[in-house]
């Protein structure tokens, strides 16, 4: 048989691995219920005029496209879930009180991967707060991510809280020529402060200052609210300190919170505080979440939201390796009434097909550390 190739960035999960991951989603799932979160689950596909409606533009570029043949539109394979959940929301969830909470589970497929992570099927799994804008939701769903990371096993871990709409308050009454705006937003993006240096515009020392001060939350927040900042930019700042300190207040003096307030690594639709959560040992983020805008049809039905989504496919690159169940050989095949038991015993059962036999070295090459014969558990010699 020809070796089988997937698409660039897709992959098989294979035993014991998938069991892993839906043993884990469920264990996530379960914490995120637990903080009074329910579960929904849109659909894959999606007309693209509903996947890209919104601030789901940012997306544009990475869903992939198929025509439905029989209503000749053009549908898009999701590249996010949060926008999904939005949209139900606001639709089919329309009546319900505010706030909202919602979870979700699911894949996605992206047309490109990221720089460190190159794939783009990625399995996504988080939470949506709708109906909420202040800093208490924010600090909310940072714990909640917090706590469900706990609960899988992953303890060490760091919050890198950003605001993405700080360089827009900085530039908004500049009028740069299109390729020295680009060139400004590349070096921003960079940290290309040198670059920056031989620009001109009113908070030019301010935007150096924010790309110089980042790390530590209790270090970084005094220094970044010294700097000359216009009014919108110091009411992030304002929110920024009050997330800390709610979060602070919890007691999670164990959470690393660290702060780089011009970083942007999310999709383009964040327009509050936002938040990286990296893991020891990982180079690159295990979620994403932060403060968006819902805007519909009927701008009276305009909302904030937060949320975060993590990376499944990730947290399994942290947790353990799995380990092998109790696997036992019942030498009676199918016949054998003994499952019930030894299932309830703790063992998986694996029967015995008589076209390969029953004995000990068989019992072996299935993985099996037992064999049950004549009514008794035989363990397998190493």
């Amino acid at each position: 048989m020809t070796k089988s190739l997937l698409p660039s960035g897709c992959y098989d999960l294979l035993p014991p691995y998938a069991k892993q991951e839906s043993e884990l989603s469920y264990n996530l799932l379960c914490v995120f219920e637990s903080f009074g979160y329910e579960q929904v689950s849109p659909p894959l596909l999606e007309y693209s005029e509903s996947l890209l409606s919104g601030r789901g533009n940012a997306l544009s570029s990475q869903i992939f496209r198929v025509m439905d043949q029989s209503a000749h539109k053009v549908m898009g394979i999701r590249s996010d879930i949060t926008l999904q959940i939005s949209r139900i929301a606001m639709t089919r969830l329309s009546h319900e009180p505010r706030p909202l909470r919602l979870c979700y589970n699911g894949l996605i497929l992206r047309m490109q991967g990221e720089n460190l992570r190159k794939d783009r099927q990625l399995h996504q799994a988080g939470i949506e707060l709708i109906g909420a804008s202040s800093a208490e939701a924010d600090a909310e769903v940072i714990l909640v991510a917090a706590e469900a990371l706990k609960k899988v096993g992953i303890t060490q871990i760091s919050i890198d809280l950003n605001l993405p709409s700080i360089v827009s308050a900085l530039l908004a009454t500049e009028k740069f020529e299109e390729e020295q705006l680009q060139t400004l937003l590349n070096a921003i993006s960079h940290k290309d402060i040198s670059t920056i240096r031989n620009m001109s515009f009113s908070y030019h020392d301010t935007l150096i200052g924010l790309l110089k001060h980042a790390g530590a939350a209790e270090t970084v927040l005094p220094a970044i609210e010294r700097l000359d900042l216009p009014e919108s930019a110091r009411r992030s700042c304002s929110e920024l300190r009050q997330v800390v300190e709610i979060i602070r207040k919890r007691n999670n003096s164990d959470l690393a919170i660290t702060i780089d307030a011009t970083e942007n690594r999310g999709i383009g639709y964040h327009s509050g505080v936002s938040f990286s959560i990296f893991a020891e040992g990982v180079a690159y983020e295990i979620g994403r979440g932060g403060r968006y805008k819902i805007t519909c049809e009927n701008s009276k039905q305009d909302c904030e939201a937060t949320g975060f989504t993590l990376y499944v496919e990730t947290l399994l690159d942290i947790l353990s390796k799995p380990s092998h169940s109790k696997r036992v050989l019942v030498s009676g095949g199918i016949g054998d009434n003994s499952a019930e038991k030894l299932i309830s015993d703790g063992f998986t059962i694996i029967y015995a097909l008589s076209e390969y036999g029953v004995c000990e070295t068989e019992a072996k090459r299935l993985g099996c550390a037992y064999v049950y014969k004549d009514k008794k558990i035989i363990e397998v010699a190493v």
